[in-house]
């Protein structure tokens, strides 16, 4: 989150959302793990990891990390400290970096449009899901986006996306430390 604020600024707090998706999205796509593990839910405006969407709130997760300021209608992300590149890999910076340049300049409004994109994982799953926001109050669900599916076909990234996660579990005392050094 620090390296995308120090990256892209200003950075709004919905692009920043849809930027995390993307990340993990096309780091499944390459080699079947995602960089941030995130739980993405299928929301109106979504995918959205919910501890992503709350991080405008006063008190949340990443407030060691990262700051929020309100700016007209928006809420920018402004990053506490520099982002220790020691935390990544090569090639989750690499992933990172392409991110950044393929969708960088996009605004969130065209953000949304291509994550909603017909046979997206959002639109897929909402259909599957009978999730309808036009007709309904709630414009959030509960209902994960699975990104297992993007590989399915592939044994190979499937068997990666498995051993990365069996260690995660494995280590999830330990992990769950890692995990707050890269939010930073």
């Amino acid at each position: 989150m620090i390296l995308l604020a120090e990256r892209l600024n200003p950075l709004y707090h919905t692009k920043l959302i849809k930027l995390l998706y993307l990340i993990d999205e096309t780091a499944v796509k390459d080699d079947g793990i995602p960089v941030t593990w995130l739980d993405y839910k299928v929301w109106q405006f979504g995918p959205v990891a919910p501890e992503t969407f709350f991080m405008k709130d006063s008190d949340h997760l990443f407030t060691n990390y990262i700051s929020t300021k309100k700016s007209d209608k928006n809420t920018i992300i402004v990053p506490i400290g520099h982002y220790n590149k020691n935390l990544f890999s090569e090639y989750e910076l690499e992933i990172i970096d392409n991110v950044i340049s393929d969708f960088g300049k996009l605004s969130s409004e065209e953000l949304v449009l291509l994550t909603h994109e017909q046979n997206s994982l959002w639109s897929l799953t909402k259909k599957e899901n009978n999730i309808d926001f036009v007709n309904s109050p709630a414009n959030i669900s509960n209902v994960s986006i699975d990104l297992r599916r993007l590989i399915a076909n592939d044994k190979q990234k499937l068997s990666n996306y498995e051993g990365a996660y069996e260690m995660i579990c494995f280590n999830l005392p330990s992990k769950i430390n890692v995990l707050e050094e890269c939010i930073r």
